[in-house]
């Protein structure tokens, strides 16, 4: 009885370190951020990102919106066209805030931009997925 024992108290510790291993690095390759993990953007990406920026009044050139998504994914290029307002002198602000002086961990992550520039880090809103709540009555929005 007490090898029983043994065996299944071994063999569950081992399904539970292995999962706090798999579960750890899929959180290291969330942090690591969408531009990583994305690959590139396809043209079906492309055009839906293009749809809803215009829908939300924010215009763009289809060649920006393509080198911002191979450069930071399809999120961050909304990101940045949308924080920016269409602006191509406020894009490259954000590019610069983002990508830093080119050395080790001089770049901001997009929720230090978002908090620099008061705005909310989500894309939500402007891809479709954001309902109908506003600032005022939408889940989390206390401020």
């Amino acid at each position: 009885m007490a090898l029983v024992v043994a065996v299944i108290l071994l063999a569950t510790a081992t399904v539970l370190v292995t999962r706090a291993v798999v579960t750890s690095g899929e959180a290291n390759e969330q942090a690591a951020g969408a531009d990583e993990n994305e690959g590139p953007p396809t043209a079906d990406d492309l055009a839906h990102a293009n749809e809803r920026l215009a829908a939300n009044g924010l215009e763009i050139s289809d060649d920006t919106l393509t080198e911002l998504a191979a450069e930071y994914g399809v999120g961050g290029a909304v990101r940045i066209v949308a924080w920016a307002e269409a602006d191509p002198d406020r894009i490259a602000d954000l590019r610069a805030m983002r990508d830093g002086d080119g050395s080790e961990g001089s770049g901001m992550g997009w929720g230090q931009i978002a908090k620099e520039l008061g705005v909310h880090p989500g894309l939500g809103s402007i891809m479709g997925q954001g309902g109908d709540h506003n600032k005022s009555d939408g889940p989390g929005e206390d401020d």
